[in-house]
């Protein structure tokens, strides 16, 4: 049980974030757009997506991982904590019905359990106040056999703490690639 003084630390924790990136939403692909484009690129390439259709991306910011998979036939359910960075993407996507907006905290996420064949989680990890926590939520949404897809600071975590975090999944790959600011990991529930 977490007490109150500890509620309190988290919810500013959160409010904190979510101030941080309604403010850098407008310019937010011109700072960091490369890197993470980049971060996307290996990702896809090592990922199939093919026979996966219902999508979860938790920490989606301005949807640069949505632009580079978008598909009409399958569904994407894109979450973000900051309203600003889902105003980006209703601007492109908002004639879509296969795609979700859903303003929400990642360690609550107001979705069903064992839907999501896939689950990214790309520079989402260090924003939150409890990693494990995060992954217990992504695992209780996902399908057995689901796919997770996480990336995490190398300035934050040595790699044998991100590895860590993933304790609870079966953690397939983990990569620390040279020209990348992030460690990936790749696991299935």
């Amino acid at each position: 049980m977490i007490d109150d003084a500890k509620l309190s630390d988290i919810s500013e924790w959160k409010i904190s974030s979510m101030e941080h990136y309604n403010a850098l939403a407008k310019g937010y692909d011109e700072l960091y757009g490369e890197e993470q484009r980049r971060k996307i690129d290996f990702v896809l390439k090592e990922f199939d997506l093919k026979d996966k259709n219902i999508i979860l991306d938790i920490g989606c910011g301005t949807g640069l991982l949505l632009e580079k998979i978008y598909d009409k036939n399958k569904v994407f359910v894109e979450v973000d904590i900051s309203e600003k960075m889902l105003k980006k993407i209703w601007k492109e996507f908002k004639d879509e019905p296969n795609v979700l907006l859903v303003q929400a905290d990642a360690d609550n996420l107001p979705l069903r359990s064992k839907i999501f064949e896939t689950t990214f989680a790309i520079t989402l990890i260090q924003n939150l106040p409890n990693p494990k926590m995060t992954l217990q939520e992504i695992k209780r949404v996902s399908k057995k056999g689901a796919h997770i897809i996480a990336s995490g600071l190398k300035r934050k975590y040595r790699i044998d703490e991100f590895k860590s975090i993933f304790e609870e999944i079966t953690l397939k790959k983990l990569y620390d690639i040279e020209n990348l600011n992030d460690y990936i990991a790749y696991g299935i529930v």
